[in-house]
């Protein structure tokens, strides 16, 4: 895992050792993400505290009349709500109604009716699409494809968060996509599908043989398993896989709607004595109490009329459905009206919330949730568990923590502290090699994350692919004040790519996360390159972490910043995050290889221009040459630019072209960078 493209991408794949679904640490169960915060230590080495004393928790309820239709007309007053057998005052009330469509026009978006606030809705629909590629064919999984599309088309709406999984007899449980309201990105997800590592159509245990650990198994045994042991391949049990996934969605809030494509289990999973039975019925209640209501569509095909009907459902996805509170459908054929439904029975709901005192033990809750007035069915999530502190969770959840942290959307992820991460390329070899490089105040770390804590960079594709992963543990006592640069290397193949860089309490999970993304451009074939700059700010001499040089057994140690890009490191430091208002220079360290053209001889012609990014306005700025040298087949350029005064907020794009006026040939690149 020390380069990408080696042996193939990592997948990121749930088994127990990892899974991928964020604790969320600083809220109970159900509670409004936010609401409870954890404290910092009191000293160092003091045990982890929690300052706030009450949460907001938050119950989504579906109502129906004695027709089964959804009741949308109840107030606040209308509901009755027990914790623990103890009534319950509401505090919080919100009403989602779905509109009806009007012909030829898109339903609108469920909105709270009524609400005296501006805020966005307490809570919003989120949903777990699975694709059963363990119990399916290939017809089954291509429908099973047809019917998450329609869904996306015609019934998610703003603000619903979507994601990804599929089951597989190598993968097991697989993340693709992240939740996430970028429903493109899960279609393209979807069209690649196909291509992805670690997914096999329903086939014999026997190919199992020769099978190569990928994905989160690899990454377990790389890079997590020094917590917890759970390095390895080991035996598989999608039941148990499923259960533990399902107890990490605990820490979601409100109503997690699981969407699952497969031909069945068989009846066998649910009859007594069954050596199956017995994680088949841990899943089912993990799934209830983490209130995951499973929707089951059966992909089997070419079934007869009255199967197809539901006369005969398929036993173990029909019992599923039934106990966990969703829906089982019998033919994914009729995949629009299945939209439809599921639609139906999600979109129209309350919220009711209420305060209780917070507390960290992981004791369970029985909640019960009445309409006062008779002829209404109710359907509310039974529980929820307290949350426990972090140094209390199992590694499993540890490592599902760590990889929420990095996954998540910044909204939704449970970090301390952001600070700016950025990625250039500097060098063509058979791949793209790309410089990952954040900059880190010591004493914001310090006080945001605390000293004893574990650096973990990652490294993924378009389809989640973990290309490239490190972790080190580092004590920042040893930092002193002060900026600290941290900075890695990456051989890339062409695409685009997501990099991440976590740094987390050991002791109690607090944590700060820098993120960026990079395209790589297909490698030139010939004649000279210049690859993108590394600007550069003045400031006093700061302290630079090689994180290879810390992994043990990496080997890159000798890459050092110095020699990838050399520039006056007493007067400079690399510009990460934005650029001040107001600055009228900006510096970089330039790397152009001239292979056979250039060897030193005759004169460089520098120019460049900037324009607001997405803009095509280019203005010219001033440019000097303040250093030159040569090393090896590359020669490097200081560049100071010259910024005009007025410039506003915003992002820039800066363009660079260097001109051999004896040899000819003229090369182009540019670089971005923020001014706040």
């Amino acid at each position: 895992m020390r380069r990408g493209g080696k042996r193939g991408t990592l997948l990121v794949v749930l088994v127990l050792a990892s899974l991928s679904v964020p604790v969320l640490v600083g809220a109970a169960g159900s509670g409004r993400p936010g609401s409870s915060r954890q404290a910092k230590s009191q000293a160092a080495g003091a045990a982890f505290q929690h300052e706030v004393t009450v949460t907001l928790k938050l119950i989504q309820v579906f109502v129906t009349d004695a027709r089964g239709k959804a009741a949308m007309d109840l107030n606040k007053s209308d509901f009755a709500l027990y914790d623990n057998g103890a009534l319950q005052a509401i505090t919080d009330f919100e009403s989602h109604v779905l509109a009806v469509a009007a012909a030829g026009r898109a339903e609108a978006a469920p909105s709270p009716v009524p609400s005296s606030k501006t805020a966005a809705p307490l809570l919003n629909r989120k949903f777990f699409f699975i694709i059963d590629y363990l119990r399916n064919d290939l017809e089954g999984v291509q429908k099973a494809k047809n019917a998450v599309l329609e869904f996306l088309d015609t019934k998610v709406q703003p603000g619903d968060e979507v994601s990804l999984y599929t089951l597989s007899p190598i993968g097991g449980l697989t993340l693709l996509d992240y939740l996430t309201t970028a429903r493109d990105k899960l279609r393209r997800t979807l069209a690649k599908l196909h291509e992805a590592p670690g997914i096999t159509p329903v086939a014999g245990e026997s190919e199992l043989y020769g099978h190569e650990p990928m994905g989160m198994e690899a990454l377990a045994a790389d890079v997590f398993a020094p917590h917890g042991g759970h390095g390895g391949t080991g035996s598989r049990n999608h039941f148990a896989e499923i259960a533990a996934w399902a107890k990490s969605l605990r820490a979601i809030p409100g109503q997690k709607n699981v969407i699952l494509f497969s031909r069945g289990f068989g009846e066998s999973v649910i009859r007594p004595g069954d050596s199956a039975n017995s994680l088949f019925q841990l899943m089912t209640r993990e799934l209830a109490t983490a209130n995951a209501p499973v929707f089951t569509i059966n992909t089997t095909t070419g079934v007869d009329a009255k199967i197809a009907q539901g006369v005969f459902p398929e036993s173990s996805l029909d019992y599923l459905s039934r106990t966990t509170g969703g829906r089982y459908f019998p033919d994914v054929n009729y995949y629009a009206r299945i939209a439809t439904d599921i639609q139906d029975s999600t979109a129209n709901y309350y919220v009711l919330g209420y305060s209780i005192p917070a507390a960290w033990d992981g004791k369970y809750h029985d909640v019960k949730v009445d309409v006062v007035k008779p002829g209404y069915n109710v359907y509310a999530q039974r529980g929820y568990f307290n949350p426990v502190p972090f140094g209390k969770l199992s590694p499993i959840e540890k490592h599902l923590h760590l990889l929420g942290l990095a996954l998540g959307d910044r909204a939704s992820a449970a970090r301390d502290l952001d600070f700016p991460m950025l990625a250039v390329p500097f060098a063509m070899g058979q791949g793209v090699d790309v410089l990952l490089l954040s900059e880190l105040s010591a004493e914001s770390i310090r006080n945001a994350v605390g000293d004893r804590v574990e650096f973990v960079s990652l490294v993924l594709n378009e389809n989640n692919a973990i290309v490239d992963g490190k972790r080190v543990d580092l004590d920042w006592k040893d930092f002193g004040t002060g900026k600290v640069y941290q900075y890695s290397t990456v051989s890339l193949e062409p695409g685009r790519y997501d990099c991440r860089a976590v740094i987390r309490n050991l002791d109690d999970g607090r944590a700060a996360v820098g993120s960026c993304s990079i395209d790589i451009a297909s490698p030139q074939t010939g004649g000279p390159a210049l690859f993108p700059p590394l600007f550069l700010v003045r400031e006093p001499e700061a302290r630079y972490l090689n994180v290879a040089s810390q992994v043990k057994g990496g080997g890159e140690q000798g890459l050092s910043i110095s020699r990838i890009f050399p520039f006056p490191a007493k007067e400079y430091v690399p510009l990460v995050g934005p650029l001040e208002q107001g600055a009228t220079s900006l510096f970089a360290t330039l790397r152009c290889e001239w292979k056979e053209e250039r060897r030193g001889e005759g004169q460089m012609d520098l120019s460049a221009w900037l324009s607001p990014e997405g803009s095509e306005e280019r203005e010219p700025v001033e440019l000097k040459l303040l250093e030159s040298v040569s090393r090896d087949e590359a020669d490097f350029y200081l560049l100071e630019f010259g910024l005009p005064d007025n410039l506003i907020p915003g992002r820039y794009r800066l363009d660079i072209q260097a001109e051999d006026m004896v040899k000819g040939p003229a090369v182009r690149t540019m670089g971005s960078f923020t001014v706040r």
